[in-house]
Formats: structure tokens, C-alpha cells, sequence
């Protein structure tokens, strides 16, 4: 995996580096608001293949997982390392934590930052993925009337249509931004698509022996599986907000504080003489 997917955002102390792996959409620029509250520790996010560049994500969750776990352990310079992931990366996280661990590289701590703990199921059909797309892009920009928004303007993109037409209509409908050409849209919503069906796909592997933060938004639904029946060391917190308004004031700042006092407290647990 090419090191150009790994984005240093900040942070040159010598604590153990803080890497944030990309949702569906396969950026990892959602971490950079997080990144400034964390003080001088090392933040690295990790974004998908193809989201700026060139390759695509594979569509398999534990080959994707092993591929950034190989660029962690190259970039790590010998420390021990944390992992957080927002939604899908959640779950990549974790199977991450395992295969580095098997590695042989130490996991101080793994923050699954509203990540719904996933079974395998089937991948949604195209048009509902192109919606779940648009909506994604317009929630992570900010905009709160995206779902029905969306949904009105994709009324008149039938089912199979190009992808160039869904497009034209959610610009028209002033949904996506005027620098976001068809190419580079198609681009990343292919991204998108891999990554969802790579997540429906997967089960997650039990067992998971290290601390673990599950930060939850107060307005996101639960799902019916838990983190706390495949992990031993969990600890569940609960920030204002939903799902992508967690990522700004309130939310933002009770999500800044609960991964910043976590990551003091496994630095204050470990033995001396680790590093």
C-alpha cells in the first residue's frame, strides 16, 4: 500500500501515534478537527485507495485491514500505536488491532468512534448505495436536511441510469459542491461502493485482549450486537450529536476530551520501561 495514503495531521511529541482510518467515503480529513485537541500527539489518518489518487479499495474488509496494518508497522519507528476508526473504519480498526498485534506491534488503545458492529449481510443495491453516497457527502459537509434532500432530488434518476445523471441532479439541486467534477465523483463514489460492500461482508473477529473506547452519539440507533461481547476491556461513552454532527461543537468537544483522557490513562498504565 503506498505510504501517500497515510496524511500526518499534526502533533510531533513522542507519544504513541494516533492512527484514524477513513469511513465509506475513504477520507480521512473527518479526523483533522480531532487532531487539534489532542495536543502534541502524533495523528496520522489513513485514507482509502483511490479516494485522491489512483488504485481502488479492495472489497474484502480483512485484506483492506491487512494492507494498513503493514503501513502501520512501517511507519511506527518502533512505538507502540493506537487506533481509532469512525463508522466503517471502526471495524477496519479493529481487524487492524489483530493483525497487528500478530505482527508483533504493540496496541495501546482501539476508539470505535460510532461504529456500528456489523454481520455479514447482503450489499444494498446500486441506487440505495448512490443515495447513501449523496447523503454522506452533504452530512459530512455540514448540511442537515440531507436524507429527504436527497431523496427528492434522486425521485427523477431511474434505477440503472448513469451515474453522470444522479449528479446533475443533486448539483442542480445546489446538494454538491461546483469543484466536484463527474470524474472525480464517480471515482470516489466507486470508493464508496467497494467500501460498503467490503463492511457487508465482514464479521468481526472476537477475542480482542486490549483497552477499547466506544464513543457513541446520543442521536445515532444502536444496533443489536455489542463491542462488549467480542473485546474484554471496554469502556462506552456517549456524546451529543448524531452520527456526522458528533464531528462538530458540542459533540466535537466531548469526543476531543473522552479519546484525549482515555489515551492518558493507557499511557499511565504502562509498565515502565515500554514505549
Amino acid at each position: 500500500m503506498s505510504a501517500d495514503l497515510l496524511l500526518p495531521f499534526g502533533g510531533g511529541g513522542k507519544a504513541p501515534p494516533l492512527y484514524c482510518v477513513h469511513s465509506a467515503s475513504g477520507s480521512a480529513y473527518t479526523y483533522l478537527p480531532l487532531a487539534g485537541l489532542l495536543g502534541d500527539r502524533p495523528v496520522v489518518g489513513i485514507e482509502a485507495p483511490g479516494y485522491d489518487g489512483d488504485g481502488l479499495p479492495p472489497t474484502d474488509l480483512r485484506r483492506l485491514a491487512d494492507d494498513y496494518a503493514r503501513a502501520v508497522d512501517d511507519d511506527r519507528a518502533g512505538r507502540e500505536v493506537c487506533l481509532l476508526g469512525w463508522s466503517m473504519g471502526g471495524s477496519v480498526a479493529w481487524e487492524m488491532a489483530h493483525r497487528l498485534l500478530t505482527r508483533g506491534c504493540p496496541v495501546a488503545l482501539v476508539v470505535l468512534v460510532d461504529a456500528l458492529m456489523h454481520h455479514a449481510e447482503p450489499v444494498p443495491p446500486r441506487e440505495a448505495m448512490l443515495a447513501g453516497f449523496a447523503v454522506n457527502l452533504v452530512r459530512e459537509a455540514g448540511e442537515g436536511r440531507a436524507v429527504q434532500a436527497v431523496a427528492d432530488a434522486l425521485r427523477a434518476w431511474p434505477a440503472g441510469a448513469p451515474a453522470e445523471d444522479a449528479w446533475r441532479l443533486l448539483r442542480s439541486a445546489g446538494l454538491i459542491p461546483e469543484d466536484l467534477d463527474a470524474e472525480t465523483l464517480g471515482r470516489r463514489f466507486e470508493v464508496f461502493r467497494r467500501n460498503v460492500e467490503a463492511l457487508h461482508g465482514y464479521v468481526p473477529e472476537p477475542g480482542y485482549p486490549g483497552p477499547v473506547l466506544v464513543v457513541e452519539s446520543a442521536g445515532s440507533p444502536r444496533g443489536p450486537l455489542r463491542w462488549t461481547d467480542v473485546a474484554q476491556d471496554v469502556r462506552t461513552v456517549t456524546v451529543p450529536g448524531d452520527h456526522f454532527s458528533m464531528w462538530r461543537g458540542a459533540g466535537l468537544t466531548a469526543l476531543g476530551a473522552a479519546v484525549r483522557e482515555t489515551l492518558r490513562e493507557v499511557s499511565s498504565m504502562r509498565p515502565e520501561g515500554v514505549r
